[in-house]
């Protein structure tokens, strides 16, 4: 089993789990949310490496996930991506595949999970 390991960033003080029902509590989030039907967690695979969005977040949590369990959007070996453009549709069918989420890139390198992963390791940021 090849565990990689994922990087949060929230101002949200978690315990336990980074959950998919949490999905939305930000503004960056609530719109998207509104719009999709489908509860997910976004991850990031290099620490230090994220989108602005996230700058001012006061903490970092980790956990780690079965990289064979995520669907590669970059490998599509499923044509999924090819075959469904808009996003809510991709990771409709990605979840009704069995899989736990899906990897990829948006410039940076990023895991989406449709379920809860276990905190390894809560930082606390400051400036």
């Amino acid at each position: 089993m090849k565990n990689i390991k994922l990087y949060h960033y929230s101002n949200q003080d978690f315990r336990g789990y980074i959950k998919p029902s949490f999905f939305g509590v930000n503004n960056y989030s609530g719109n998207s949310k509104r719009i999709s039907g489908i509860n997910r967690s976004y991850f990031y695979l290099e620490p230090d490496k994220k989108e602005c969005y996230f700058n001012g977040a006061r903490f970092l949590y980790i956990g780690a996930v079965n990289k064979k369990r995520l669907y590669n959007l970059n490998e599509d070996k499923l044509k999924i991506v090819k075959r469904l453009r808009n996003t809510q549709d991709i990771y409709t069918a990605v979840k009704r595949k069995g899989y736990t989420g899906l990897i990829g890139s948006n410039g940076l390198s990023c895991v989406v999970l449709f379920y809860p992963v276990k905190i390894i390791k809560r930082l606390t940021l400051t400036d």
